[in-house]
C-alpha cells in the first residue's frame, strides 16, 4: 500500500507542478490601450529630443516594464501632405501602425512610434 501512495504523491506533485508552470507562461494582462491624446512612445529609449509629430499614440498598448528587446517603428511624416501623406489616418500614423506595435509590446518587446525628421538627422542616429 505504501508505494501506491507515494506514486500517488509523486503524480499529485508532477500535475502540480505542469500547472504552475503553465500559470507563468499565460501571458499577463497588458493594459489598457492609450486613448486620444496620449502618448505612449516615450520610452523605454528617451526620445524626447526628437520631435514628434504624430497627434497621440491612440490605441497602443503599454510599453512592457522589462522589454526582452527594445525596439521602434520609424515614421515618415510628409510635410505637404494632409496628415503627413495619403497612408495616414487623422492622428498621423499609418493605419498599420499601431497593430503592428502591439503586436511586438504582445510579445514582450517595446516598440516606440517616432517620427524620422530629416533636420534632425545628426541628432535621430
Amino acid at each position: 500500500a505504501e508505494p501506491k501512495a507515494k506514486a500517488k504523491a509523486k503524480a499529485k506533485a508532477k500535475a502540480k507542478a505542469k500547472a504552475e508552470a503553465k500559470a507563468e507562461s499565460a501571458p499577463k494582462a497588458l493594459g489598457k490601450p492609450a486613448t486620444a491624446g496620449q502618448s505612449r512612445s516615450a520610452k523605454p529609449v528617451n526620445v524626447l529630443a526628437l520631435t514628434k509629430i504624430s497627434k497621440d499614440d491612440l490605441g497602443l498598448l503599454p510599453q512592457p516594464a522589462k522589454p526582452r528587446f527594445k525596439t521602434a517603428l520609424v515614421e515618415i511624416y510628409i510635410r505637404d501632405q494632409p496628415y503627413g501623406g495619403a497612408d495616414k489616418s487623422s492622428n498621423g500614423h499609418r493605419y498599420d501602425s499601431i497593430p503592428f506595435a502591439n503586436g511586438m509590446i504582445s510579445a514582450g518587446m517595446s516598440c516606440q512610434l517616432i517620427n524620422y525628421v530629416h533636420q534632425e538627422h545628426d541628432t535621430f542616429f
